[in-house]
């Protein structure tokens, strides 16, 4: 080799590296970039709950509601405040002229029968308690809309899936037949056809890919617009046989549901208020201590004052305390009988959703993968006619929209039933 010829070679070597170096220079600073500029978009069901548990507004609105109702129940163990009393005057002897100054302090303490005390602090107890058992149940159903909304996602998704799979089908026959028409092996009628169907599978796409647009909009929206406009779903709609029993599902929801025990916190706040209405039959005292520097002395001493029911015996207050318990205890029996009904119902669902993906699983799916195939090749050797192929590929499209449907259907009433027991059910 040349020395000319060996100087430009290791000069294209030289450029060589100097390329492979800088492009890997860029590469990792691409990387770096996105790393931390980048937003997160990929999210699960369990990330997607936890955004709406933080950021949904009403259940916000919830939680301030609760914090005003525990506040209230720590200032209900307050003593009640004293009052003091202060006049300054001028006084003038009856056998003289002469004028004096007077003057008087007094300090009053109400005091609070300690059982009444005790029942009206209960009463702000138990409405604190019940509106926590209130907040609970609006995380119930904020995951519950959360989870419909995921899967409504999901089911677009697949959806998509299936109406893109059927597009390219056509527009691949269409393209095959097509050129079998310019070549006189089939009628240009038939190309004609399959081009119509590729615009209807085209609008069936967009239909969908709107629908999934709109669908990603109204989760967002539910969870106070925290997620990025263009966030991705990360899941697919899943099924499981679930060995459930109706009895003990109901015996779990009587014992531990949120709305099972702010009743009960609710009847017990109205017994507390039956009792502390009853006591205030019985008035309280107010001890006082004065001085007074009077006109002919000083006047010091200790006092107590009790109001003395004697128009009023608070009658009208316990009859409305005790239809409220009455009404407490109506509609706690009415309660147990309504959940006892919607796990019935929600579980009966449940299954007849298991029933009809145990259907789909059993065969039907493959036979319908298999049945298109054939079609697909006999219309492609000229077997059968367009029409026929065309009625195969609606129907094993038609099997899979159903199946989709169905698993769509298994997963709510799933999380439906989660919803009417209180829990998620493993």
């Amino acid at each position: 080799m040349s020395p000319s010829i060996n100087l430009l070679v290791r000069y294209n070597i030289s450029g060589f590296m100097k390329y492979k170096i800088c492009c890997f220079t860029l590469l990792v600073f691409s990387l770096l970039a996105v790393s931390f500029s980048g937003e997160k978009k990929d999210f699960t069901l369990e990330e997607i709950i936890s955004l709406g548990l933080k950021n949904n507004p009403s259940l916000l609105a919830k939680i301030q509601e609760v914090e005003a109702k525990r506040a209230a129940f720590r200032a209900s163990k307050l003593f009640f405040n004293p009052e003091i009393e202060y006049n300054r005057g001028r006084g003038k002897l009856n056998d003289t002229e002469e004028k004096v100054n007077t003057e008087g302090f007094s300090i009053t303490q109400p005091l609070e029968n300690p059982l009444k005390r005790k029942y009206r602090i209960k009463m702000f107890e138990k409405d604190w308690q019940a509106a926590e058992s209130s907040l609970d149940f609006s995380r119930l159903e904020i995951i519950w809309e959360i989870k419909i909304l995921f899967f409504k996602i999901l089911l677009h998704k697949g959806n998509e899936e299936l109406t893109l799979k059927n597009f390219n089908s056509l527009k691949e026959i269409h393209q095959l037949i097509l050129k079998r028409a310019q070549l006189g092996e089939v009628r240009e009628l038939e190309a004609i056809k399959l081009y119509v169907e590729t615009l209807k599978a085209q609008n069936e796409l967009n239909k969908v890919r709107t629908g999934l647009t709109l669908a990603k909009e109204e989760l967002n929206k539910f969870l106070g617009d925290s997620l990025p406009p263009d966030f991705i779903i990360l899941g697919k709609l899943s099924f499981k046989v679930l060995p459930l029993e109706e009895k003990s599902l109901i015996e779990k929801a009587l014992l531990s549901h949120p709305l099972v025990k702010k009743k009960e916190k609710e009847l017990e706040g109205a017994q507390s208020n039956l009792s502390y209405t009853k006591w205030q039959r019985i008035p309280d005292p107010s001890i006082s201590g004065f001085t007074y520097k009077e006109i002919d002395g000083q006047n010091t001493g200790l006092g107590i004052s009790v109001e003395i029911p004697l128009w009023n015996f608070k009658s009208k207050e316990i009859a409305e305390a005790t239809s409220l318990v009455l009404k407490q205890e109506a509609e706690q029996k009415a309660l147990r009988m309504e959940l006892r009904t919607e796990i019935k119902a929600k579980l009966n669902q449940l299954r007849l959703s298991e029933q009809t993906l145990k259907l789909f699983q059993s065969g039907l799916l493959k036979e319908a993968e298999e049945s298109l195939k054939i079609a697909e090749v006999s219309y492609k050797q000229g077997e059968i006619s367009l029409i026929d192929y065309l009625d195969s590929q609606r129907t094993y499209y038609s099997i899979l929209k159903d199946y989709k449907d169905s698993q769509f259907d298994w997963n709510v009433n799933r999380a439906s039933l989660e919803k009417s027991i209180g829990e998620e059910i493993q």
